[in-house]
């Protein structure tokens, strides 16, 4: 009976010292949350969750973009503080020397699932990971109940964008299945339909990329003509 007591003790001792165990072997403190999706820890390691995208708000090119406030304060009041324990995939640094992770709170919370749960941001998919079918189902979930960034079915967002006075692209449909795009006194036309969206994709890389003198001059080149 006095060996089973001791037994019983231990084992509630065992218990009660398990979250300073976890915490001693691999829980870190995070200690500021840069954005929606970018984190540093108590060793002023950088982490990008890995496998979600969340709206910009520091990005050094792209302007703020609609919920990205949100999902700052939504990250923060998640993790900035407290103990996170990371996980990795196939690739753990990115080309700007962050770490990449999952990143999960010590009830089990997994960070990066929960932002996209909750639409604070979308499912990452440029890259494969081992979340990629989950986070996308995650993603057309939240769209389909139009939570958070999805309010609206989108419309919240595009109300947002015209309140902050962006330009927009204007796209025509000319003859011959061609098209024509005009964008702050510019215009590009006869444009078919395998162009259009690399056309789309440049512009829009370098709306937020460059300067507006440098915009002119880089349209100019690439074909784009005054008005």
């Amino acid at each position: 009976m006095l060996s089973y007591i001791k037994l019983s003790l231990t084992f509630l001792l065992f218990l009660l010292l398990l979250p300073t165990f976890l915490f001693a072997s691999g829980y870190r403190t995070c200690t500021k949350v840069i954005d929606g999706d970018t984190i540093i820890l108590d060793d002023q390691e950088k982490v990008r969750l890995m496998g979600v995208d969340t709206p910009e708000t520091l990005h050094p090119i792209k302007p703020v973009q609609f919920f990205g406030k949100e999902a700052f304060v939504f990250t923060k009041r998640m993790v900035e503080g407290k103990k996170v324990r990371l996980e990795y995939d196939w690739q753990r640094i990115d080309k700007y020397g962050r770490t990449l992770a999952y990143v999960y709170l010590p009830d089990g919370t997994f960070l990066n699932a929960e932002i996209i749960k909750q639409g604070y941001g979308f499912a990452y998919t440029k890259f494969p990971f081992k979340f990629l079918e989950e986070f996308r189902q995650y993603e057309k979930e939240a769209r389909e109940q139009k939570v958070g960034l999805w309010k609206g079915g989108g419309r919240a967002e595009l109300t947002w964008l015209k309140k902050q006075g962006r330009k927009p692209f204007l796209i025509y449909e000319m003859s011959n299945n061609c098209w024509g795009i005009e964008y702050n006194g510019f215009i590009k036309t006869r444009i078919n339909d395998e162009e259009l969206l690399t056309v789309l994709d440049d512009l829009r890389l370098w709306v937020n990329e460059y300067s507006e003198r440098d915009l002119a001059d880089i349209l100019l080149r690439s074909g784009w003509e005054k008005e």
